[in-house]
Order: structure tokens, then sequence, then C-alpha cells
């Protein structure tokens, strides 16, 4: 007994520094601020290069075998030109608006590293991060074109979203200018700024190039054959994993305990949000139609993590829960509303990011009374009306002079 109580002591005397030194850290050297900060923006930049290689995955198994090179082809090109459009006048657009202003400069970025401990970060690291997201959104609208649409006009389009129509809507929240400043508007991560301008821009496109041949041809909508299911289920679990760094990313800072903190409750809101869609998605769909579907399902999962997006900090777990699932009720209901105006969205995105995007928008002043519901509307309106119009008038440009609709490949054949 003495000899265990002597051990016991002696485990108590080692513990109680280290209990000390848990509660009493020292803030990190300005040298690991910059690194872990860099670092988190490499990695985020990273995670939306791996959610494009999602997006790209999941369009490829829901489209048809003929059409699946095209899907690649046209990822691959969005990625090209967002880099250059990006550096050319997007980076610019968004950062040097002036503050409640709403447009910033026409002018090229480059690096600028003479003072790093002011900036906080690498600029390269910054650019990097913010650019994918910027391609994001041109991939999102590509999902919704999927087997329809011709390689240049496309990517025509995906030049003007990244060097023009998204730094303008990202500028007006992230950048300083008008509905932050003025209305409080609140979006962490992206569910207006990215999401629901992509969806906006994605409705109008399908409007204007049409929907898939023999779609709506023969009364109701005819199912879409598919490549292979399975492949867009890996391809949405891919997007999940890159969206949650993507957000985390967002917050800008990994370098002290609060920000470690806030990003762990962030990967764990977006979880229980993407669990709560998936699952609202899949009881939705046993219930009206008996039967579990697997796309509403990996929609769901996408919606849930849309409709959190804009403020995944402040709620708790039941309220992240309950915004996850409204956002897999959504995805759910509204497709058959869009096939009966002879809209078809190959990919989704309409529901799952333009709608789910506004209601994840609306709903964010409930968690955290940081903003207010009157400013969510209005800047959720006026993001949605510039990125559709601005979007409409660059597709029926292309419609009427070059043409956006490719021949099917079995008239390619003959």
């Amino acid at each position: 007994m003495r000899l265990h109580s002597t051990i016991a002591l002696a485990l108590l005397i080692a513990a109680a520094p280290v209990a000390a030194g848990a509660q009493d850290m020292s803030p990190a050297s300005d040298v690991t601020r910059f690194l872990l900060d860099t670092g988190l923006m490499l990695v985020a930049g990273l995670a939306g290069l791996l959610t494009l290689a999602g997006f790209a995955l999941r369009d490829v198994g829901l489209a048809r075998t003929q059409n699946a090179p095209a899907v690649c082809l046209r990822t691959i090109g969005l990625l090209a030109v967002a880099i250059f459009m990006f550096w050319a006048t997007g980076y610019h657009l968004l950062y040097d608006v002036e503050p409640g202003g709403f447009l910033g400069e026409f002018k090229n970025w480059s690096l600028d590293d003479v003072d790093p401990s002011s900036a906080g970060v690498a600029s390269g690291a910054f650019w990097f991060s913010q650019m994918v997201i910027a391609a994001l959104g041109a991939a999102i609208v590509s999902a919704s074109l999927s087997e329809r649409v011709r390689l240049w006009p496309f990517l025509f389009f995906a030049a003007i979203w990244c060097g023009l129509i998204y730094p303008i809507v990202a500028s007006w929240v992230w950048g300083g200018g008008y509905f932050g400043a003025e209305w409080n508007f609140r979006d962490l991560g992206g569910a207006g700024v990215l999401h629901a301008s992509a969806g906006a821009a994605a409705l109008a496109a399908v409007m204007v190039v049409g929907p898939r041949q023999g779609r709506y041809s023969h009364g109701p909508a005819r199912q879409a054959p598919s490549t292979a299911l399975p492949l867009s289920a890996f391809g949405v679990s891919l997007s999940i994993i890159g969206l949650i760094v993507v957000i985390a990313g967002l917050q800008g800072s990994f370098s002290s305990v609060e920000s470690a903190v806030s990003i762990a409750s962030i990967a764990v809101n977006v979880l229980t949000a993407v669990a709560a869609g998936s699952l609202a998605a899949m009881f939705l769909t046993q219930t009206v139609y008996k039967r579990t579907g697997l796309v509403s399902a990996m929609t769901g999962s996408i919606a849930g993590l849309v409709s959190i997006a804009a403020d995944p900090l402040a709620p708790a777990m039941w309220q992240a829960a309950m915004i996850g699932a409204v956002g897999g009720f959504i995805v759910t209901i509204t497709p058959p509303f869009l096939d009966r105006l002879r809209i078809d969205d190959a990919g989704f995105a309409i529901p799952a990011h333009c709608f789910c995007g506004a209601w994840g928008c609306f709903i964010s002043f409930w968690p955290s009374g940081a903003s207010k519901l009157s400013g969510q509307v209005v800047g959720t309106v006026a993001i949605l009306g510039f990125s559709f119009f601005m979007s409409m008038l660059i597709w029926v440009a292309l419609k009427y002079t070059v043409g956006v609709r490719s021949v099917p490949v079995e008239e390619q054949a003959e």
C-alpha cells in the first residue's frame, strides 16, 4: 500500500506542472504565427483544388459515359482561366474596393512580401486560396450545364466570372464593400458570396442554353442515364472534405488558441449540418417515393454544408442540425418544380447552391445575433440579382454570336 501511495503521489507531482502549463500557454511568436497562417492559406488552396476534383468526379458520375471527357476538359480549362483572370483583374477588384464602395481597381496582382510581419501571411498563399474559390464558382455553373454546352463559350463565361462577376460580389462582403460595411451582411464561409452567386449564375446559364436533348420531349422529365453513381458519391465525399478546409481557411488564422478552437468548432458544426442534410433528404425520398434516393442523399450532404456556411461558428450543434436539415428538404422538393418550368439543372446546382446558399444567409442572424435579418435579406438579394443578370447578359450575347450548345455525341457520330 505504501508503495502504491508513493507512486500515485509522484505521478501527481509530475503532472502538476503540465496542467499549469496547459492553462498558461504563451502566445506564438511572430515567426510562428506567420508560418501557421501561411500554411493554413496554402492548405485551404490545396483543399479547394481537391473540391474542384470532387465536383468533376460527381459530374462525371452523373453524366453519360460519352460526355465524361467533356466534364474533365471543362474543369481543367476553367482552372487555367481562373488563374489568369484572378491575376489580371480579380484580386484587386475584390480587395481594393473603398470602404463601403462597390468596385475595386482594375489592375494586375503581383507578389508583395516586402513587409511580411505586417501582412501576416505570404501574399502568394493568400492569393492562391482566394483564386481557387473563384474557380469553384465556375465549376458550379459547369455542373448545371453538363452534356450540352460548348467548351470555348463556357470558358469565356468562366473568364468573366473569375475576373469580374465573382470579385465584385465578394468585394461587397469580404473586401469591406457596401453590404458588409453599411448593412452588416455576414458571410463567414461563402454561402452567399460563392454558393448563392454561382447558383444564380447557373440558373441564368441553363435558362439561356436550354435543356438536354430529349429531356422534356415526351411529357414529364425523363430520367437522365448516368455513368457511375458510386463515382459521384466518392466525388461528393472529396468535395465535403475540401470545402470544410476552405471554410476554415476563410477564417484567416490558425496561430492562436482561440483560432484553433474556432476552426475545430466550425468542423463540428459543418459535419453536423452535412449529416442532417443527407438524413433529411433520405427521409423525405423514402416517405414520398417509397425508396431512398442516392442522388438526393448526395445533394442533401452538399446542401447541408452550403446552408451552414454563412456562419458555421456561432450555432450550437442542434441549431446546425436544424439548418442543415432544412437544406436537405430544399434540395429534395425543389427539383420537380424546376422540371415543370423546363429548367434542366444537370448537377442540381440551383437547389444545392442558389436556394440553400440564400437560406443559409437568411438564417445566419438566428444563432449569433451578430447581424440582422434585414441586412442578410438585402445583401443576399443584391448578390443573387447581380450575379443572375450579369450572367444572363453574357450567355445571351454568346448565344446570338458564337452559339453555346454543343452537338450531341449521337449526332456527331452520324
